[in-house]
């Protein structure tokens, strides 16, 4: 049985292809996925908005017909929380967080990014945020601060949410002394959530399978 992964920015080719092996083929759009497939599909990224997202339908087709579906990171962590009940796997902080509803915006996931190398050009809103709650949660931040520096993140348009942008506004928000502090907590830089839970989804591809569609899922 095969592995299927569709990878974008979330995290770079090379170190998938060290974690697992598999048939890696860019972010999924509607019409990509195959009419069946013998092994698991990984779902990581997905297009929004340049062409149609991949539609729940052609995932539970997938799983009708016995494949396993994991989800993760971006597109596939929206899936698997809209699915999860149908026998699809979610992984990871950002499937956690759309499922019990804490976030749930497509735009907090969406980045631009080099279709060249797949590089991000942007911050997703969810590395954001996982980077503040992990500092209120390790007594680094306070919660009204965290939700104040969340805001002013949010504001940016994800396509215009650069590194450089995104730090100005934190800045003005966290104040420079602190928001240098705060990276250095967190090792020089704001969480890669999409990262880990891309890494999370490949390590999962080799487990043992579920049981079929019609289950809890949870």
């Amino acid at each position: 049985m095969s592995t299927l992964v569709f990878l974008g920015p979330s995290l770079p080719l090379a170190e998938a292809q060290g974690l697992l092996d598999a048939d890696y083929r860019p972010p999924v759009r509607r019409g990509d996925l195959p009419a069946r497939h013998d092994g698991t599909v990984v779902i990581i990224d997905g297009e929004f908005g340049q062409s149609l997202s991949v539609s729940p339908n052609e995932i539970l087709r997938l799983l009708d017909g016995g494949t396993r579906v994991v989800g993760a990171a971006s597109m596939g962590a929206l899936r698997a929380a809209e699915l999860h009940r149908f026998g699809m796997e979610g992984r990871g902080w950002i499937f956690e967080g759309y499922r019990s509803g804490r976030f749930d915006g497509d735009d907090e996931v969406a980045v631009t990014y080099s279709p060249d190398d797949m590089q991000p050009l942007t911050v997703p809103l969810v590395n954001v945020r996982c980077w503040l709650e992990r500092l209120v949660a390790a007594g680094e931040l306070d919660a009204i601060t965290a939700r104040r520096a969340l805001g002013r993140a949010r504001r940016i348009f994800y396509a215009d949410r650069t590194e450089e942008r995104l730090r100005e506004e934190l800045r003005n928000a966290l104040g420079p002394e602190d928001l240098a502090r705060l990276l250095s907590v967190s090792g020089g830089a704001i969480t890669d959530a999409k990262a880990e839970d891309a890494r999370a989804a490949l390590g999962a591809a080799d487990g043992r399978r579920p049981g079929r569609r019609g289950g809890d899922g949870s």
